[in-house]
Formats: C-alpha cells, structure tokens, sequence
C-alpha cells in the first residue's frame, strides 16, 4: 500500500498537478496585489502606454521621411539624371530611369509611396514610374488637385530648400471614359539638390496608410500640424488645441474640453504630431477593465483548478507526440489538444521542420547556383579558388558541348518589351529542353547572346542520337518565329575529356562562324576544315582609300561588289562582318585625315554603324547599306572640296602637273611669296596631311596606273614618277600599298 502510495506521488500526473496548485495559490496572491495595484495605477500607465505610442507613431513617421530623403539624394547622382539635366532627347536615360523608380516603388515598401517623380524645370516634364509625362497631362489627368496643379509644381523649382513636406490632400484622376474618381489622400514631399537647381524629385505620399501602419490607438482622433498650426493631417474633423504645447512634455489635459492631448515634435520634419485621448473612455477604461480584472480573478481561480486537473491528465500525450515527430523530422503529425499552448507548440514545431526541409531545399539551389558558376570558370579556364565549388563540378564523364547564339531582328528590337529579359527565356527553354533528354546536363549562360549545353554521357552512340533529336526539335520551335529571332546551334560532336572544357569551348566557338549568311536557324555540326576569315589586303586597302580621297562613288562600290563576290564562295555571315568592319574603318579613317567631321555619318538612330550590320542577313542588305555610306561620305568630301582654298589648289595642282619632276617647298613657297614653314603648317591644318604625304600619294599613284597599263621596267616607272632611285620607289611603293610594284603588278593582272 504504502509502495504504491509513494509510485502516486512520484506519477508525472500528481507532480504535475501539485505544481499546478502552488501557480494557483501564487496567481491568487499576485492577482490579488495586482488588483489593489492596478486601481491607484492604472490611470497613470494608461497615460504613459499612450505617450510611448504616441512616441513610436513619431518615429516612424520621421523614420519615413528620412528614408524618402536618403532615396532622393542618391538619386540625384544617379548618371541618367546628370544626362537628363541636359536634355530630354536621352530615351536611354530615360527608360533606365523609369525602371529605377520602379524598383524603388516596388522594393521599398516601407516608403508607402504611391508616386516618385523627377521634374526638369528647363524641359518641362515628368519621369515617373509610367516613363516621361507631361506636367500638366500629369496633375490633369492622374493626381488632380486644386492646391496641388501643375503650377503649384512648377513654383517647387524656385524655391531654395533642400526636403519640404506639404499638407496631405484628397487627389483625384480621370479614368479612360472621362470619369474624375478619389485617387487618394497624399502628402506631397519635394527633395531638392543645391547642385541641380532646376531639377528636383517630388513624392506622393499614401497619407492614411502611413497613419494605420504607424498609428495604434484606441480613438481616431489623431491629427499633424507645423508650429504656426496650419493643420498638416487629419483623422476627422475636429478642432486643434488652442494649449500652448510645452516642448519639454508630451501630454497636456484641456480642463474646458476634458481631453488628454498625447503630441510630440519631430525631429527631422518639425512637425507636431497629437493624439487626441478623451477623459471619459480613460475613465470608462478603468472601471471596465477593474470590473473585468475580478471576474478574472474569481474566474482564474476555479478555472486554474479544473485546468490544473485536465492539463495534468492531458499533458503527457501531445508533448510524447511532439518529440518522436522532431526525432523523425516528420511535419504530417496532429497535436489534437484543447490547449492552445499545446497547439501552438505543435505548430511551431511543424514550421520548424519544415523550414529545415525549405533550408535544404534552399541549399540545394544555392549548390546548383554554385555548380552552374563552377562549369562556366572551366569553361573559360578562370581559376577557382573554392574547393566547396570545385567539389560540385563532375570532373569524371566525358562530355558533348552544344552552343547557342542568338541573334535578334530589327522588329524584336521594335516590337517587343524590352523591360523583360528574353535571354532568361530563352536559357529556361534550352534548359529544359536538355534535361527532358538528358538528366545529366548543364546549361551555362556564357554571353548576353550566347548560351552553352554541357551534355555528360557515358553511352556516345545512344547520346549522339538524342542530341541530333533534341537539337531539331529546338530548331522547330525557333524557326516558329524568325521574323523576331533566329538562331545558331553548334554542336560539337567529338566527346571530350573532363580536362577539355576550355578546348571545347573555344572549338565550338569557332563551329559558329561558319553560319551562313541568312535568316534561318542554323544546326553546324562540323569542324572549321581552316579560318577563312575576312581581312582587306594592302593593295586593296590602299585601292579603297584612294577613291574615297578622290570621292568615287563608282569606283567604291565597284570594289566593294567585287569582295562581297569573293565572300559569296563561302557564304558566311561573320566574314561579311568583319568585311563590314573593315569597310566602315576605311572609309571613316579616310575621312578624318582630310579634317571631315564624322558625327553626321556616325548618327544613324539607336544603332551604330557597326552594330547595324548585326541585324543584316542578305548580300542585298549589306549593298543597300554600303550604298547609303558610300553616298553619305563622298556626300561630306565634296562638300570638302567644295569650299575652295586658293594656296591648298595652288599647291595640289602644281603637284599634279610636276609630279615627275624634283619638286622643293621652297620653290612653291616662293611663287606664292609665303614661307616654306607657314606653307607647310597651312596645308597640314587645311587638309589633315603634309605636302610630303600628298606628293607621294600622287606619285604612287600614278606608278600605279603605269604598271597596270605598260610593261616598263621598275626603274623606267620610278624615273617617269618621279624618283631617281629605284630602291626608294620601291620601299615608298611598299609602305604605302603593302606589296611591292612586282607583286602589285601580278596581283593586278592575275586577278588575285
């Protein structure tokens, strides 16, 4: 008997329940002190309960207008404003700036903003989150307001301050079929920089849901106000206090409206906050919650009681649930208790596990993030210096390597958004196209416009065959849509060693200069057999600057038709390109030596002129568009030669017809009665090159013509041109066309 007396009282039941007993009894006593406590006290910590609110309500709110003010200012360096602050032409500028305000909007939403703007008072618009507006389309149409118009705006650039918050109004906007609605109630707020003095930012903002967010009262009797009382918000109509509000309080009791005014002066803004808490419900409060607090207390007692029973009954289980559920890791379990510690306990357990698994599941990522950024350093043989990296990559399996280029239309450039990031698109697509075929893939973003497939097999016949699958059914879906894009796939189809990703990788690289020239979808699966990439010989080189010197628009574009006829053998697109590139040097470079400015060629719309070629997929494109800078640049050099200089045609001409003779500076200074210096600096500045230059150029030449038409002997063409030493005709031939005047002469005649 007495055994089992003693196993009672050591059950986890009664020492529960005896526990429970001795928190009733000390609940009682406290409860007790508490109550007698609580009457003389209350009043007073009601009273500071509110002064603490009222304190946090202020912080938030000066929290809010700092955080508005270090926004602006960061802005203000921004380099799109600087290049607006010049003009309003930059739709670059403009379109970056919109996405940056945007992002502030959507990023920081404890800022409540409904609208950040920029406002240029040279140019007279707006930059907001839609893009550039109006000021007067703006506060007509979307935030209408009386005290806020567009000339309210406008006189903010005048003013000399740097932030300046002003009183919140109730805004309207005009819907699509002319309907004028409530947009909101918005406090208005202009940040300033005394660096740019015509330009400033200016907010809209949400003034009632700053209030809910920040305010916590029982009343909504809350109103803003600056020192010389001009009322800054409000809750509801109600008049302000007539107290003089001491700076050094927080709280001050109006006898005649019986009302305790909670305010506090912020910091930042110099604006009063007040809370508005009527006598009567701090009165009502405390009787309520005297009358409350003894029911409780009566109530705590019997209920302690029974709850000690049942709880010491029902305590066992859920707890022995809860710890073999964290054993097992396992979320699917059910506490099932009418104790609601008990089934928050649960709960939080539940979450617990379950953001383990969501961490797991978090780290997984981060590892395929890091795995990804691990091929791409092989790939273009970038050290490592992490081992936890190196551990993820697979340095065992062979391996396929396909690459992806994109290459993007004029009219995907013009039609569709260009906010959203295609390319992202376009390497899930890829992505998910590999792992549909092959689980062990990896798909790399090398480039903006180049994407790479690393496909690990251990069974090359199989894997060469799904690979061809794969890269068609791809093609399919390009080819679907070729008037926005198109692409080229080069798929490397020698398996390769782990220890080749760089080899690889610059292989494949090469597979895709052999694209031809066209806009379809291209597969390339075969080696380059040997680099047959573009480059403008001297001769030809020469030959080209030569006519655009001389303004040939013929003979330009005849030369030009005879190199693309060259290219036409193999058909592709990047030595049409690098073709182009060259082009485009000369013709440029020659212009700058005779003193033209260029900036009119060189503006051709968003694109340059080298980018244009990007674009071009036909021979026909590319003559259309040599024939447009052809015709430009000879456009810019006769106008050149259109404004005469009589010593600059006098000394051209008198070379012209002397070439052949020794011709001095001094002699042709003297017939023009100048000095040989001033001669020579005048021709210089007037034509970009030397007297010496020109001579030479005209005696090349004319040897040139020579040995094209006649069969005269090296020394015979150096006398008729000019030079009394063949070897210097030949080393001055050389320099300037790149080949001597035998070689010249066969290339000539053999048709190189």
């Amino acid at each position: 008997m007495i055994s089992k007396m003693r196993m009672k009282r050591n059950s986890l039941f009664v020492k529960l329940l005896l526990s429970f007993m001795v928190i009733v009894l000390i609940s009682f006593l406290f409860n007790t002190f508490s109550f007698n406590f609580f009457q003389s006290n209350l009043r007073k910590e009601i009273i500071t309960y509110n002064t603490l609110n009222m304190s946090n309500t202020v912080n938030n709110y000066e929290k809010q207008f700092r955080l508005l003010d270090d926004v602006a200012t960061q802005l203000f360096f921004n380099a799109d404003v600087a290049i607006l602050e010049k003009g309003r032409s930059n739709f670059f500028a403009m379109n970056r700036l919109t996405k940056e305000i945007n992002t502030i909007l959507s990023n920081t939403t404890s800022l409540n903003l409904e609208n950040l703007f920029l406002y240029n008072d040279t140019y007279n618009f707006i930059i907001d989150k839609s893009g550039l507006t109006q000021m007067e389309e703006m506060h007509e149409s979307y935030y209408i307001s009386d005290t806020y118009n567009a000339d309210f705006w406008k006189q903010q650039a005048d003013g000399d301050y740097h932030m300046r918050i002003f009183p919140a109004a109730l805004f309207h906007k005009k819907s699509f079929n002319g309907i004028v609605g409530e947009a909101g109630v918005y406090f208005p707020v202009v940040i300033k920089n005394k660096l740019q003095k015509r330009i400033y930012f200016a907010a809209l903002i949400k003034a009632n849901e700053i209030y809910r967010e920040f305010h916590f009262s029982v009343n909504d009797m809350f109103y803003i106000a600056d020192d010389l009382g001009k009322l800054f918000y409000s809750t509801a109509p109600q008049e302000m206090s007539n107290l003089a509000l001491s700076a050094d309080q927080h709280v001050a009791y109006d006898e005649d409206k019986h009302n305790y005014y909670f305010y506090e002066k912020g910091e930042y803004s110099g604006l009063t906050y007040v809370n508005v808490l009527p006598n009567q419900q701090i009165a009502a409060k405390i009787t309520r919650l005297s009358f409350i607090l003894l029911i409780l207390l009566v109530l705590s007692v019997a209920l302690s009681l029974l709850s000690s029973v049942l709880l010491s009954i029902r305590f066992k289980s859920p707890v022995q649930r809860m710890l073999e559920s964290l054993q097992k890791m396992n979320p699917n379990f059910q506490v099932s208790s009418t104790i609601n510690e008990f089934n928050q306990i649960g709960d939080s357990v539940r979450t617990i596990i379950a953001s383990n698994q969501q961490i797991h599941s978090d780290l997984q990522k981060k590892d395929s993030l890091l795995k990804k950024y691990g091929y791409l350093t092989k790939v273009k043989s970038i050290p490592i210096g992490s081992k936890d990296v190196q551990n993820l990559i697979d340095t065992t399996k062979p391996f396929y390597f396909v690459m992806f280029q994109l290459h993007f239309t004029s009219t995907f450039h013009e039609s569709l958004p260009k906010e959203l990031n295609w390319n992202a698109y376009f390497l899930e697509f890829i992505n998910l196209s590999m792992q549909q075929s092959f689980a062990q893939s990896e798909t790399l973003q090398i480039e903006k416009d180049l994407i790479a497939a690393i496909i690990f097999t251990e069974n090359d016949a199989l894997t060469l065959d799904a690979l061809t699958e794969t890269l068609l059914t791809i093609k399919k879906v390009f080819d679907q849509d070729l008037e926005h894009y198109y692409i080229t796939m080069a798929a490397n189809l020698q398996l390769r060693n782990p220890s080749e990703f760089t080899n690889a990788y610059e292989e494949t690289m090469g597979m895709l200069r052999e694209r031809k020239l066209n806009a379809a979808t291209q597969i390339i699966t075969e080696l380059p057999v040997e680099q047959n990439d573009f480059h403008l010989s001297p001769v030809d080189a020469q030959e080209l600057s030569s006519h655009i010197k001389a303004g040939h628009t013929a003979d330009i574009l005849l030369m030009i038709r005879r190199l693309l006829q060259q290219l036409s053998k193999n058909g592709k697109a990047f030595a049409y390109k690098q073709m182009a590139s060259e082009v485009i040097s000369q013709i440029l470079l020659s212009l700058m030596t005779q003193k033209i400015e260029v900036s009119e060629l060189m503006a051709e719309g968003p694109l340059s002129l080298y980018e244009q070629v990007n674009e071009f997929v036909s021979e026909e494109q590319y003559m259309s568009f040599y024939t447009s800078l052809v015709e430009k640049a000879v456009y810019l050099i006769d106008g050149k030669k259109a404004d005469k200089d009589p010593i600059v045609d006098y000394v051209l001409a008198y070379m012209e017809r002397h070439y052949s003779e020794d011709i001095s500076q001094e002699a042709i200074a003297g017939k023009l009665n100048i000095s040989v210096g001033y001669m020579a600096k005048y021709i210089k500045n007037k034509t970009g090159q030397t007297f010496s230059d020109y001579l030479e150029d005209i005696r090349i030449r004319k040897a040139k013509s020579i040995l094209e038409e006649t069969d005269d002997k090296i020394h015979e063409v150096a006398v008729q041109v000019g030079y009394h030493n063949a070897n210097s005709f030949t080393r001055m031939f050389r320099r300037i066309t790149g080949s001597t005047p035998n070689e010249y002469r066969l290339e000539q005649r053999t048709g190189k």
